[in-house]
């Protein structure tokens, strides 16, 4: 599944500034800093804060011969729109050469800022008309470690699932990781541009990322929560734990 990418939808800004333009391809996801828990790629210690923290995970060439083919197609459009926007000719972040090949790295905020920010005290949420936590933020699965920081944000910032879909059901935060490792994907994402002083970074932000076949190892099947664009009334009711999340990584670094 190639794409194309009309030279019209994404044009070139001045220092800072962003542009968009979105599409889809189909490839196979590999382990190197897959980081889709719910901590995503935020760690301890590290430069930015956990308000900032992404869904990361990067796609390679499938083994397929037809899928294969689509996928450097698809790769070699991304090479010539970046080239066709850049001005500095140094680009970063999306295209990633690696030893093993091309592959495609792709980001998601976890946490996204609330339109109205939560009382974080028993008699602010008691107020008459006072915005109250949604269900998925009060129940996030956050490590340990994170708890602290977790509850500094949680009354401003929501947390939201990696749109991650197996057999038309999006897949619960503990198992992402485990599921989409080595998986074959269609990835609906977004391009997003910014000239920055003497490089130009591009974003692929993932809209929607649909499994299509399964990787070698995975977790068997209580792992799925009801499509929230199906009706709610077919789908069976599941509680979901709270836990520690754990990483699913092979190589970092």
């Amino acid at each position: 599944m190639s794409f194309m990418v009309k030279k019209s939808t994404i044009s070139i800004g001045a220092p800072w500034e962003s542009s968009i333009t979105t599409t889809t391809i189909v490839g196979r996801v590999s382990p190197y800093r897959l980081k889709c828990t719910p901590s995503g790629n935020h760690f301890t210690g590290g430069m930015s804060p956990l308000a900032k923290a992404k869904y990361q995970f990067h796609i390679t060439r499938p083994v397929d011969h037809e899928l294969s083919v689509d996928y450097l197609a698809g790769v070699r459009n991304l090479e010539i729109l970046q080239e066709e926007v850049s001005k500095t000719g140094n680009h970063k972040n999306m295209v990633i050469d690696d030893y093993t090949g091309k592959m495609i790295r792709f980001v998601k905020n976890i946490f996204t800022v609330r339109d109205r920010t939560i009382p974080d005290s028993p008699h602010g949420e008691a107020a008459d008309n006072a915005p109250k936590m949604d269900d998925e933020t009060k129940n996030w699965p956050i490590p340990d470690e994170f708890a602290h920081d977790f509850d500094g944000l949680k009354y401003s910032m929501a947390a939201e699932l990696l749109p991650l879909y197996h057999e038309g059901h999006l897949v619960e935060p503990r198992h992402a990781n485990q599921i989409i490792n080595g998986a074959i994907v269609e990835v609906q994402f977004s391009i997003q541009h910014w000239r920055i002083k003497d490089f130009d970074s591009f974003q692929a932000t993932a809209q929607k990322v649909t499994v299509l076949r399964l990787g070698p190892v995975h977790i068997p099947s209580n792992y799925k929560r009801a499509n929230p664009e199906a009706d709610l009334d077919e789908q069976p009711k599941t509680k979901k734990p709270r836990y520690n999340a754990e990483a699913g990584s092979s190589k970092d670094g």
